[in-house]
């Protein structure tokens, strides 16, 4: 006998009595209507008028009608149920209430599956995206789990927490029990606090965001620009006082009152002449070179500066002028700070 032919049998044996046609009930017309939907296997149609009968008059025959419909439209976790719920029924024919017991629950629960699920305390539990209808919670010490009856098959399974959640993706076969076990969930990142203002609508300098990698880089190399050349200073002003001394002494070797002009004579080609003439034209280039090292240092010292005083616009002028001393010249950089 085929399936078609078998279930029609079934359906008919089932069946509620009573007339219809005139008068009938709201009810006992989606009974009717369920009737023909499972007769042309649309189950979907079936379970679907089963389901607003029932509701309008919950009763026992309607009941089985609708677990039927849901176990052969792939609902076995509410066909399960309903037939459970139909068991209770003990006023029921005994061949009907035998015939859920043995073969029809049995069926459904073979095509169930649960899960047990440890989650946080407080934890929303969604299988698919939905919140399971048929789930409980053990009794017992803290941590125990959420049972969840489930089709079997493949389900994700979320554990959310405001807006943090976790997901894992299961595999259940019929019949099994799947262990599903969520961690404390991090808390969500607390939002940055607000900086306010009562002033003129723009931002203070210590709540501007923090100067870009560019301006890092220029100060930096402005400035280190500036440390080498003042070194450099340094360093020629060093030569050119070792120059000096080296043209005092020799100038001390032959007399105290002799100068370097006297070299501009017949006496200019002679070693002394040579070497005090060598050391005086020393003297001035590495002074010269100290001099320049130096204005380029503080040329560079004051580009660096102003770079990282001028990048962004301030509430107050920055100024830049000259200075000149007795020791040497220089920029000075004045504003506020």
């Amino acid at each position: 006998m085929s399936r078609r032919v078998l279930m029609a049998v079934v359906f008919a044996l089932l069946w509620p009595t009573g007339a219809v046609g005139a008068g009938e009930s709201p009810a006992n017309a989606l009974i009717r209507e369920g009737a023909e939907h499972f007769k042309h296997e649309d189950y979907e149609g079936a379970r679907a008028a089963f389901v607003r009968a029932y509701e309008l008059e919950p009763k026992a025959a309607t009941l089985f009608n609708l677990a039927l419909s849901e176990l052969n439209s792939d609902h076995p976790v509410e066909a399960a149920a309903h037939f459970r719920e139909y068991l209770a029924h003990t006023g029921e024919p005994a061949q009907k209430l035998a015939s859920v017991r043995i073969k029809w629950l049995p069926r459904a629960e073979a095509r169930t599956a649960r899960l047990d699920v440890f989650a946080p305390s407080g934890a929303e539990l969604l299988v698919d995206g939905v919140e399971p209808e048929y789930a409980t919670q053990a009794t017992g010490s803290a941590g125990s789990p959420v049972s969840i009856a489930i089709a079997a098959g493949e389900h994700e399974v979320t554990a959310r927490q405001g807006t943090v959640s976790e997901a894992q993706h299961v595999t259940a076969r019929g019949g099994e029990l799947v262990e599903v076990h969520f961690q404390r969930m991090p808390d969500a990142p607390a939002p940055s606090p607000a900086v306010g203002w009562a002033g003129s609508g723009e931002m203070p300098d210590h709540a501007m965001a923090a100067p870009p990698r560019a301006k890092w880089i220029t100060v930096i190399a402005l400035g280190s620009g500036a440390v080498v050349a003042a070194g450099l200073g340094v360093g020629f002003g060093i030569a050119s006082q070792n120059s000096a001394h080296n043209a005092q002494v020799l100038q001390n070797e032959v007399s105290s009152g002799w100068t370097s002009t006297q070299c501009a004579g017949p006496l200019g080609s002679t070693p002394f002449c040579m070497k005090l003439k060598g050391d005086v034209d020393a003297n001035r280039q590495d002074w010269t070179l100290s001099a320049v090292s130096y204005v380029g240092a503080g040329v560079l010292g004051a580009a660096s500066l102003a770079t990282w005083m001028l990048w962004k616009p301030k509430s107050a002028p920055v100024a830049v002028r000259p200075v000149v001393g007795a020791g040497g010249a220089g920029l000075v950089v004045g504003g506020p700070w």
